[in-house]
């Protein structure tokens, strides 16, 4: 998905949270928030950050963990 749109401003990236998150695909009886479950709101920061001009040049890229995006993002900085 990511070749189709290069060059066209428009950027694709995954972004996985880093565990099981309580969505509505899970059963209510089975996932509670606190118990070793993820809270929905993690991705919200990494997908601003994905939206900010601080990463205009990510694409194709994954990120595995929203909980280090930060790091990932400085490290990624770091190797250019």
């Amino acid at each position: 998905m990511a070749a189709d749109p290069r060059g066209k401003g428009v950027t694709v990236n995954l972004l996985l949270p880093g565990g099981v998150t309580v969505t509505g695909m899970l059963p209510q009886d089975v996932a509670r928030e606190g118990h070793g479950f993820l809270s929905p709101e993690v991705m919200g920061p990494p997908i601003v950050g994905l939206a900010s001009g601080d990463a205009a040049d990510v694409h194709d890229e994954r990120i595995g963990c929203v909980a280090e995006f930060g790091q990932w993002l400085r490290d990624r900085e770091s190797r250019r």
